[in-house]
């Protein structure tokens, strides 16, 4: 097993306190959340920061709360805290739902919804060992001037693989940023910046507070689909997050679709949600859809998966995300 490189563990007593750490030391500095995927990078030698913030003991980070417009869960709650919540099993099992296909539940005790969230992208050119990345010259998201998925390639390719990015969009979550001297909060489809080398919009010197879930409503229903190579544990190859909004008369009046891992961030396609709308779900509408997906959809060969397959396969899970939301929609209805 490869060791960890050599930094500097500071575990901050308060948010304040880590807020101001993370000022101090900035673009030096890595937050250290449930560690279930950042180990993994420092073993490989993808980060090799002066400082790792250790987050875990600090109790302002983990909550879930009820609020008048909805539900706040703080970045450092679990994804096992998360589904065994009463709250959000009621209020949100499509939420469950897609936390139950991360990993496994020895992983979802350790890891957090901020974590999640904030995943890196990933590539099989770039999440290998530091010894296997010695032979080729640096690629575009360690610094270098090559892609190797794209022949050719200007930017980063490198894949976001979260699995909870794509349902909370869908769900019109926000994220709460904070920092040393501000907070704001921004639609978590705007957290995403599209770009492989720095999939997020932090910056150095600020950190997830908190993610914000507005309640539903009756005749809503969403559900995740994903494609994986491993039942039980891998990351998505690919996935869709399908929410409806259902009239009394059984037409569709508001719809979201969000695609993952088939590009550097999740990818909305707003085009769907103007073909669902006012419409009656029928097979032809649905295959409709699932052509507009495939189109949205793009994948390039740096997963283990083929990406023509891949692309294939959004088409496959739209349908079966979009039956089981237009399901959840039409029991909520009475």
């Amino acid at each position: 097993m490869m060791n960890l490189p050599k930094f500097n563990y500071i575990q901050p007593h308060s948010l304040n306190e880590a807020c101001l750490i993370l000022k101090e030391y900035e673009n030096k500095a890595t937050l250290l959340a449930g560690g279930t995927n950042i180990i993994v990078i420092l073993r490989y030698r993808l980060k090799k920061p002066e400082v790792v913030i250790g987050l875990k003991g600090l109790e302002e980070l983990k909550y879930i709360s009820r609020n008048e417009n909805g539900i706040s869960i703080g970045s450092m709650v679990t994804l096992e805290t998360i589904e065994k919540s009463p709250v959000l099993i009621k209020d949100y099992p499509s939420l469950i739902s897609a936390i139950q296909m991360v990993a496994i539940p020895p992983i979802r005790k350790m890891a957090t919804i901020g974590g999640n969230i904030c995943l890196d992208n990933r590539c099989i050119y770039y999440n290998q060992s530091e010894f296997w990345r010695s032979t080729q010259e640096p690629c575009l998201k360690l610094g270098g001037k090559v892609c190797y998925a794209v022949e050719g390639g200007k930017r980063c390719q490198s894949v976001y693989s979260g699995d909870l990015a794509p349902i909370l969009i869908s769900l019109g979550a926000e994220a709460k940023i904070i920092s040393s001297q501000e907070e704001r909060i921004v639609p978590l489809a705007e957290f995403f910046t599209k770009r492989g080398e720095k999939p997020n919009v932090l910056k150095s010197n600020e950190l997830l507070l908190e993610i914000r879930l507005p309640y539903a409503g009756k005749g809503t229903g969403s559900a995740y689909e994903k494609l994986r190579v491993r039942e039980g544990m891998d990351f998505p190859m690919a996935s869709v997050a399908v929410m409806l909004k259902e009239k009394d008369d059984e037409t569709i009046e508001d719809a979201k679709v969000v695609l993952g891992a088939v590009g550097t961030s999740p990818i909305e396609v707003p085009i769907i949600s103007s073909i669902l709308k006012g419409k009656k779900p029928s097979e032809d509408l649905i295959d409709e859809i699932s052509k507009k997906a495939i189109e949205a959809a793009s994948p390039v060969e740096n997963l283990i998966i083929d990406r023509d397959y891949r692309k294939k396969m959004i088409g496959v899970l739209i349908k079966r995300a979009f039956k089981n939301a237009l399901k959840m929609a039409k029991d909520s209805l009475y």
